[in-house]
């Protein structure tokens, strides 16, 4: 268990370092636009983050059952090695998708400048900056 949350510790402080520097950067700057190459980097970067804490969370509450519904065995169940895997598994999975959905994101054509009005890269803002049809990527 305690293997499991400080994995998601870690995710917690990696996914708020992947959207602050940037938009720190660009509040003292007092810029309104960010990048392409830098909203696809953030992008990916959130993304991985996003989803591996979706996966983490869902092997805790894998945890949780089976030391609740299988207490005497849950040592045998869920041993170190057994959470290791899954961790593992789980990052995997995150750095997968998230290459998935940048590769849909990057098939996109784009229109007019390639810049987004926001401090931060928002997924569904730069879609709406997208010309062709973003169903796929919704």
């Amino acid at each position: 268990m305690y293997f499991l949350l400080s994995h998601l510790a870690v995710i917690d402080v990696a996914y708020a370092s992947s959207n602050l520097p940037n938009m720190l950067e660009n509040l003292v700057k007092h810029k309104k636009a960010i990048s392409f190459v830098s909203c696809t980097l953030q992008m990916y970067f959130f993304l991985i983050f996003a989803d591996t804490e979706c996966l983490i969370l869902m092997v805790m509450s894998y945890d949780r059952f089976v030391a609740i519904c299988h207490p005497l065995q849950y040592t045998t169940i869920m041993n170190w090695r057994v959470c290791t895997v899954l961790t593992i598994a789980c990052w995997a999975c995150g750095f997968s998708l998230s290459l998935v959905h940048l590769i849909l994101f990057l098939r996109l054509p784009f229109c007019g400048p390639r810049s987004v009005n926001h401090f931060f890269c928002e997924i569904l803002a730069v879609l709406n900056v997208a010309c062709g049809d973003t169903w796929i990527n919704k």
